[in-house]
C-alpha cells in the first residue's frame, strides 16, 4: 500500500525537527563551526525551469580576507544532503569552514526545495537556477564566474552531477531542444566534490541493502523509503540521467563534466558504495581525472554524526584531502572545465 502525499508530508516534517536537533549537537564539537555570512534569495522560474515560481535562498559564507573591491573570488556552490527530503543549506558548515581556511573561495549553500512538497526534478531545477544566478550576479556577489566548482553530500551528491548535466541539456547541449531560452550568463564548473552520493534510482534500496558489505550499518528503511517515495513518485523518471547520472550517455558525461578536478569519496559501510565506485571507474575510463577513494569502516554520513563531544578525525582527513582538488581547480588556470555552455 503506498503512503498519501500527506503522509509523507507529515513524516518528513518529523524527520526535518529531529534533524536540526541532531545537527544542534553536531554544531556544538569544538572546534565550533562559522555561522553564515549574509543570506541572499531570489525569485525561480527562469526561461527553460519548469517549477512554480518562489523564493529560492542562498547562504553565503566569506573567506577572512573578502574585499569584492579588490578583486574577484572562486565560489564552491554547495547542496546538502538528506535524501532530497530533510536537511537545510546549513548542514555543511564544517565544510564550509574547510573551504573557507583551505581555498579562500567563497562558499553558497543552496536551500532547494524539498520534497515531497516538492517532487523531482525541482532540486535539480533550484541548483541551476542558483548556478545561473551567481554567475548572472557575479559582480555583485564578488565572484568569478569563470573558477566555479560544486560540492555535495548523499543528495547534494547526486546534485553535483545531475545539475551540470542538466545545465548542458537546457543550453543547449543538444540532447533535447527546449523553446524560450534567454542567452545564459558565462560561466564555468571547473571541479566536483562528491560525498557518498546517490547515483542510480533504477536499482532497489532493498537489492543495494543486501548487496552493501555491513546491511546493518546503511540507513534504516524507514528512511530510505520516506526519501524514495517523496522525490521520485513516479518510477518511469528513475531512468532519467537527471535522477540517475548513471544513466547519462557517455557524450552527455563527457560533454557536461569537467575533464579533471573531480573528487568522489564513499563510505565502505553504505549502500551506495558499489554505485558510487562503478561511476568513478566509468568517468575515468571516459577520460576524466577522478580523484576516488571508499573511505573504510564508516557509514553514510559519517562526517555529520550527531556528536558535541568530536567530530571524526577521517571527515577532516577527507575534507582536507577534497579541498586540496579545489584548491587546485581554483587556483590554477586550465582549459580543461565543463562544457556546460
Amino acid at each position: 500500500m503506498s503512503t498519501s502525499r500527506w503522509q509523507l508530508q507529515i513524516q518528513a516534517t518529523i524527520w526535518r525537527t529531529l534533524m536540526r536537533m541532531g545537527f544542534g549537537f553536531h554544531s556544538l564539537a569544538s572546534p565550533r563551526p562559522p555561522n553564515y555570512t549574509f543570506v541572499k534569495s531570489f525569485m525561480t522560474g527562469a526561461d527553460g525551469f519548469s517549477g512554480p515560481k518562489q523564493l529560492l535562498h542562498l547562504y553565503f559564507y566569506l573567506p577572512d580576507d573578502f574585499d569584492a573591491k579588490s578583486r574577484k573570488y572562486p565560489v564552491v556552490v554547495n547542496f546538502h544532503g538528506g535524501g532530497f527530503t530533510i536537511g537545510s543549506a546549513t548542514d555543511d558548515c564544517r565544510w564550509a569552514a574547510k573551504v573557507l581556511k583551505e581555498t579562500t573561495a567563497i562558499f553558497v549553500s543552496v536551500e532547494y526545495r524539498l520534497a515531497p512538497e516538492y517532487p523531482y526534478p525541482i532540486a535539480i531545477e533550484d541548483g541551476c537556477e542558483a548556478v545561473l544566478h551567481l554567475a548572472a550576479n557575479s559582480e555583485e556577489y564578488g565572484i568569478d564566474p569563470q573558477r566555479m566548482a560544486l560540492s555535495g553530500f548523499s543528495a547534494g551528491a547526486n546534485l553535483v552531477f545531475t545539475v551540470p548535466l542538466m545545465l548542458h541539456n537546457r543550453l543547449g547541449g543538444g540532447f533535447e531542444t527546449s523553446d524560450n531560452v534567454s542567452q545564459p550568463p558565462s560561466f564555468k564548473v571547473v571541479s566536483i566534490i562528491s560525498f557518498y552520493p546517490l547515483l542510480d534510482f533504477r536499482t532497489s534500496r532493498a537489492s543495494k541493502r543486501a548487496s552493501s558489505k555491513w546491511p546493518e550499518k546503511s540507513l534504516p528503511s524507514v528512511l530510505t523509503n520516506l526519501f524514495d517515495a517523496s522525490y521520485m513518485p513516479d518510477p518511469k523518471n528513475a531512468s532519467s540521467p537527471f535522477a540517475s547520472p548513471s544513466a547519462a550517455s557517455n557524450d552527455m558525461i563527457v560533454q557536461a563534466l569537467p575533464s579533471e578536478n573531480i573528487g568522489l569519496y564513499c563510505c565502505e559501510w553504505d549502500m551506495l558504495l558499489s554505485e558510487g565506485t562503478s561511476f568513478a571507474l566509468r568517468i575515468k575510463e571516459l577520460g576524466k581525472l577522478v580523484e576516488y577513494e571508499s573511505i573504510p569502516e564508516v557509514v553514510h554520513g559519517f562526517d555529520k554524526a550527531p556528536n558535541p563531544m568530536g567530530v571524526d578525525p577521517k571527515a577532516d582527513l577527507f575534507h582536507h584531502k577534497a579541498c586540496a582538488i579545489l584548491h587546485k581547480a581554483l587556483h590554477t588556470k586550465s582549459q580543461n572545465a565543463s562544457a556546460v555552455i
